[in-house]
């Protein structure tokens, strides 16, 4: 009887790998490697350049935060790029700038050259495969598996920030350097870089899929109250739609109301996610006196509830539509980090970190999923641009800039207080895009797979 249900158990997740197909296996697969041998460097960069330039803190935040700021106008070229070049194209850039960075790193000396090599990674490293490989599940996942294979990645994403910097640790007590660590982490990436030119293919469609016309007859006119109001309505729809068709390039995807809507909807939670490495150690270590030691072990027990939780908590919500399951990832984020300013720091600050954990386990995912669902096949890659943009301009700049001002402006209670707030506006908000959508193309999927 045993030996029947383990092998039923195994035909059920031989059916649920066969639903994916080969490539995205290796998109997966290459994912882990290169967040393993980033992983290896990234959590140490700070340190390295505050002992190579002699500088303080404020200046190699500066140097991080000021690369990442600078590079958010490319963001949306490397859309575009993507839809016009291919996706395994940017990923190649991608990696390539990744192991210029850690490479150089080893051996530079001198605030230019560090800069130069710093914004290498900020701004054309990490977002672009973002962007590229966004775009690449989208192109080989059915919609309705999107959650489900985005999830799998950002699986991946947080396994390898787990592992990488357990090596990297293991490597550092028995004697290596940090420029060796970075030596090893560019050839990793170079190393991912041959594995992406020999292993993946690319995946950009060759010509834009095409939609049924929902248009109207132009024959003789009916008769009816009713007709006489909603026919000149769906006419004009129509010829909005093929306004907003023929415009070429980002003007398509400025031309989507609701992605633009959703889009500011999302700042709101990731101006939040952006106080993670921000104010938020600043809140427990100086407001709470949580120790530095224990704040590395916290954040270990978040990575470790975001693998556990990842592709689970996907897969419970996915009866849910895609904007409730977003509103519910907004509520957490703001729970998560803002009552933890009201809390002690035992028990419930586990609980309210393992809720922050559980955000970042379906935001991620799910959002990914309504951008692709949202994309014209013929221009994804810009749709994906402009969200690695927003997504970068949200989690990466304007909350650590703004949530610096308010802590020293309010307070820990108000600032956290006012977290909340956000994240359940955003909860509020994003059920509206929900009401909004029509049949057709607009509307996302809320059947499971």
């Amino acid at each position: 009887m045993r030996e029947t249900g383990h092998s039923s158990k195994r035909r059920r997740l031989a059916r649920q790998l066969r639903l994916f197909p080969r490539q995205f296996w290796l998109l997966v697969g290459g994912t882990f490697f290169y967040l393993l041998v980033i992983g290896l460097a990234f959590p140490y960069t700070a340190i390295l350049i505050k002992g190579r330039l002699g500088v303080s803190m404020a200046v190699v935040g500066a140097i991080m935060g000021g690369t990442a700021l600078a590079g958010l106008p490319l963001q949306p070229l490397a859309g575009s790029l993507s839809d016009r070049f291919g996706r395994r194209a940017v990923m190649i850039v991608c990696a390539a700038c990744s192991g210029i960075m850690y490479s150089g790193l080893a051996f530079v000396h001198g605030l230019v050259p560090v800069c130069l090599f710093v914004f290498c990674d900020r701004a054309l490293g990490w977002p672009l495969f973002l962007t590229a490989s966004n775009a690449m599940v989208a192109d080989l996942v059915r919609t309705r598996l999107r959650p489900e294979g985005y999830s799998l990645v950002r699986l991946m994403i947080g396994a390898g920030e787990v592992v990488g910097p357990l090596i990297a640790a293991l490597l550092l007590g028995v004697g290596f350097g940090l420029p060796l660590l970075f030596v090893l982490a560019g050839a990793g990436c170079f190393a991912f870089l041959a594995f992406t030119v020999v292993a993946l293919r690319e995946t950009r469609p060759r010509a834009a899929r095409r939609v049924r016309s929902t248009a109207i007859s132009e024959g003789p006119a009916v008769y009816g109250v009713r007709d006489v109001i909603s026919i000149p309505a769906r006419r004009r729809s129509r010829k909005r739609r093929a306004a907003r068709a023929a415009r070429p390039g980002y003007g398509r995807v400025l031309a989507d109301r609701r992605f633009c809507a959703f889009c500011a909807i999302s700042l709101l939670p990731l101006f939040i996610f952006g106080q993670m490495y921000s104010t938020f150690p600043v809140l427990l270590t100086g407001y709470l006196h949580v120790k530095p030691a224990v704040w590395g072990l916290l954040m270990s027990y978040s990575a470790l509830v975001i693998v556990v939780t990842q592709y689970p908590s996907v897969r419970a919500v996915r009866r849910l539509d895609p904007m409730y399951q977003v509103a519910l990832a907004s509520v957490l984020f703001g729970c998560g980090v803002g009552l933890s300013a009201f809390v002690p720091a035992l028990l419930p600050l586990l609980v309210t970190i393992a809720a922050l954990s559980l955000a970042q386990a379906l935001f991620g995912p799910v959002t990914s999923a309504i951008v692709a669902r949202l994309a014209p096949v013929a221009v994804r890659g810009r749709y994906m641009g402009a969200w690695t943009l927003v997504w970068t301009a949200g989690q990466g700049a304007l909350g650590p800039i703004f949530g610096g001002l308010l802590l020293a402006r309010l307070g820990p209670h108000l600032t956290y207080g006012g977290i909340v707030v956000m994240g359940l506006a955003g909860a509020c908000l994003y059920p509206l895009l929900r009401t909004r959508a029509g049949s057709g193309r607009g509307r996302l999927p809320t059947k499971p797979p």
